[in-house]
């Protein structure tokens, strides 16, 4: 948010943002329907079917096979672990082999070699009774906890792991050693711990996980029995946990009442359609069964239906949409079977499109009618690149958005900023946000204490957010059949039907919804999402579904840290799985994310050069606070998608006195063409548009490495941002000697926006961005250019094609 680059800034316009926003922390410390769908766990792996009116055993209890399904399908795995005698975590329920083995005896009693080899699984229990499992089945080995979580790493499952360390069992041990021993081997399967929740009966099992920092970003939860449900309910409140796991159904003050202290709902073990449909209906967040696909079929009966898609808007509608200062895309085509096709859309700003929800699902879905619709390649999937913080203009959206939109529209009318020469309107707008939603926030204060003042201005709009602009990007994915990415500030959520809920965080402009969107964190990112044309999972909150991507912003930049953004994970399995490239199907398109400031992180600060590897024995993995790029190249990442929202004028210096478009060669252009990285493509949308007193700008642009033009192609058509022909040493407001490189045309631009004027002295072009600035009075203020680039993007790349593809004449 409000620009990304840190060195390419303002020190003034920053430290101007800081004090009001520091200023405003201070004043803030004072006292339509979708579908809720609880996440299904597979108890024990899911090892029973319903077949008619009976269930039947399907798999062995907590086998391989078991768990290979349940992963499959999209269920959470629940487990438990136990301790073989040599201390290996094996993947078992009792503390005997009795029950579900052809052995007898305690686990503890065998090493976890003798129970493999000589304790085959042979029965599952089911309502109390044992069931015999079919004879082919009878020879499946007890897991090691090694394997089950190496299924769930290859398949990106979520784990709900219960330590079973309990004081009945004979192997109890009162100190920490048996949690320590399980904590230690998760830590070992390089599972992301987000991606872990971990469950026991025994606090200090969980303890064990709180105070170890590998687990930050793990959730725990407390196991209960029916009575102590509402004893343990208040011991995992205190402790601080994320979950509380109650024994069979719970009634709806039990679920009110755990949500109105931030704990999540996930009662055990519930087998009947009959009670995993009242479980649903009255607001349980996930559910724990032995048959996983009845409880789908009985969660989706239970949840009310999926918001329909509105209808696409008319012409006449989209006329209306449309920036004052618009030109035709910008194509950069190619006919290479199964090569993507990317639509950059450099999106202008304007708040008569958040007015209302359906004015932003207008817009959006305006530009997709314009800019792609007529474009799109049959038989190749279509990606559109949206900006970052393309959704945050919709935290001003009706009634409760009209004291910010007003300061957005005029800053000079928020007390105090009359005369002001900062951001002072930005940070007025931020408090009107926070005092239109301050019941939401003192909700949600309720349960999170710690949540940080300026934080909770972007994690109250949680609702409006997801039904904002999240659901729209999800429709229009499916809708078109393409992939569409964007980005904005706000918190994880959950879909929500509990009444009280409801009551708390339903939008007071729409008639009362079967669901609310609420925040299961006070965290705050800066992340990116990706929808794809089908949905990818079955349970969840409605807009979330066919989400296929996402990346959670690291490094932040200072005036990010100032609103009190949350970085995303820095280092070890998380900041990995955030990384991750996204591998669109039927391509060698290997996608990943870099949001502004990241882009421009490669081995350590910016000046450190160009054409310069990781130095030896640098894991650039290991924190990708100073080594992003170079980590998303080892991770194998070929096309980047570094999504803009760049405040600040285009055309003017920062407080270092280095000129921002030549700095911004140091990522969208160097991406390419750096020798000691392998990304074949950078994809960069940027958002234009004046907000309050802040300006956003930029010249969007795809790269591509190797690009050589074809042969005889006239100059080779170069380009380059404006301003960047020249390298212009010295001082005042000369070029660092690091950014030479970076000056000059480049063959590697494929296609990129013309800004509003043409190119020049760099003089002139700085006039012409203070004329676009917010208060210059100028005819030219506020009149950015709204237009999108359509490239296709072949793997392998061909160099050997139109290169800087761009508009023959300037814009007026």
């Amino acid at each position: 948010m409000f620009a990304s680059y840190w060195p390419i800034r303002s020190m003034s316009r920053e430290r101007a943002l800081s004090t009001a926003l520091l200023a405003l922390l201070f004043v803030l410390a004072a006292p339509s329907s979708s579908a809720a769908s609880p996440y299904v766990h597979a108890h024990r792996g899911g090892s029973l079917e319903t077949v008619g009116s009976a269930q039947k055993a399907r798999f062995g209890e907590e086998t391989m096979p078991a768990f290979r399904e349940a992963a499959k399908e999209g269920f959470v795995l629940e487990l438990d672990v136990k301790l073989s005698s040599d201390r290996v975590p094996l993947v078992i329920h009792d503390a005997t082999l009795d029950r579900t083995t052809s052995c007898d005896g305690a686990v503890a009693s065998l090493t976890a070699a003798e129970i493999r080899a000589q304790c085959p699984v042979d029965t599952v229990g089911t309502g109390g009774e044992l069931v015999q499992l079919p004879a082919g089945s009878r020879t499946q080995k007890v897991p090691t906890l090694r394997q089950v979580l190496r299924l769930a790493l290859r398949r990106g499952a979520e784990i709900n792991l219960e330590i079973k360390n309990v004081p009945t069992d004979p192997d109890f041990d009162t100190g920490s050693g048996f949690a320590t021993a399980v904590a230690d081997e998760l830590r070992r399967s390089g599972l992301p711990p987000s991606q872990m929740i971990i469950q026991s009966f025994w606090p200090a099992n969980l303890d064990v996980i709180e105070a170890d920092p590998y687990f930050e970003l793990a959730e725990t939860s407390l196991l209960t029995l029916p009575e102590m449900n509402e004893a343990g309910f208040a011991a995992a409140d205190a402790a601080g946990y994320e979950w509380v796991s109650p024994d069979g159904a719970v009634g709806a003050a039990y679920i009110a009442n755990a949500h109105a202290v931030g704990l999540r709902v996930v009662p055990y073990t519930l087998n009947s359609a009959e009670e995993i449909r009242a479980a649903t209906e009255r607001g349980v967040d996930a559910v724990i069964t032995d048959d996983p696909e009845l409880a789908r079929k009985a969660v989706a009966a239970a949840s009310p239906p999926p918001p329909p898609i509105p209808p696409p808007p008319s012409k006449g509608e989209c006329e209306r949409t449309n920036a004052a200062n618009t030109i035709a895309p910008i194509r950069a085509l190619h006919p290479a079977p199964r090569a993507p096709r990317v639509f950059a859309l450099q999106f202008k700003q304007e708040l008569r499109h958040v007015e209302s929800y359906e004015s932003f699902r207008t817009k959006i879905e305006c530009m997709v009618l314009r800019y792609v619709v007529p474009r799109l390649a049959r038989g190749r999937p279509n990606v559109i690149a949206l900006t970052e913080d393309v959704g945050l203009m919709t935290i001003a959206t009706g009634s409760r958005g009209a004291a910010a939109r007003g300061i957005f529209e005029d800053p000079e009318s928020a007390p105090g900023c009359e005369d002001s020469a900062g951001v002072c309107g930005v940070a007025a707008a931020i408090g009107a946000i926070a005092a239109s939603y301050s019941s939401e926030i003192a909700t949600y204060r309720a349960r999170f204490p710690d949540m940080q003042p300026i934080a909770a201005t972007f994690v109250a709009p949680t609702d409006t957010f997801a039904r904002g602009w999240m659901q729209v990007f999800s429709d229009i994915a499916r809708r078109y059949g393409v992939y569409i990415l964007g980005s904005n500030n706000q918190s994880p959520f959950r879909e929500s039907t509990d009444p009280s809920d409801i009551d708390a965080f339903a939008d007071p402009d729409l008639p009362r919804p079967e669901s609310v969107y609420v925040a299961t964190t006070s965290a705050v990112y800066n992340e990116v999402f990706m929808w794809g044309p089908n949905d990818v999972r079955a349970e969840g909150p409605a807009p979330l579904r066919n989400m296929v991507a996402q990346n959670k912003k690291v490094p932040l930049t200072p005036i990010e840290e100032t609103i009190q953004l949350t970085n995303g994970p820095t280092g070890g399995p998380d900041a990995i799985a955030n990384l991750r490239p996204y591998r669109i199907p039927g391509t060698r398109a290997r996608v990943g994310f870099a949001t502004s400031l990241p882009a421009f992180v490669w081995n350590g600060p910016p000046t450190i050069g160009f054409g310069e590897g990781v130095a030896p024995g640098i894991d650039p993995c290991a924190d990708v606070r100073t080594h992003y790029m170079s980590c998303l190249d080892r991770l194998g990442t070929n096309l980047v998608m570094q999504d803009e929202a760049n405040s600040g004028r285009w055309t003017a210096a920062s407080g270092e006195g280095y000129y921002q478009p030549l700095v911004w060669m140091s990522s969208t252009w160097r991406t390419v063409g750096d020798p000691e990285a392998d990304f074949a493509y950078n994809v960069t949308p940027h958002m234009v548009g004046n907000l309050a007193d802040l300006p956003f700008d930029g010249q969007s642009a795809i790269t591509q490495r190797g690009l050589r033009g074809e042969p005889g192609q006239r100059g080779r058509r170069r380009c380059t941002y404006v301003g960047n022909t020249e390298f212009l040493p010295g001082a005042p407001e000369g070029d660092a000697e690091y950014l030479r490189v970076y000056a000059g045309r480049k063959r590697e631009f494929l296609a990129v926006v013309p800004w509003v004027a043409a190119d020049g002295p760099r003089d002139a072009l700085r006039d012409v961005g203070r004329r676009l600035a917010p208060g210059s009075g100028d005819p030219i203020e506020n009149d950015y250019l709204e237009t999108g680039i359509v490239a296709d993007l072949p793997f392998p790349p061909v160099a050997r094609r139109p290169s800087c593809a761009t508009a023959t004449a300037p814009v007026p």
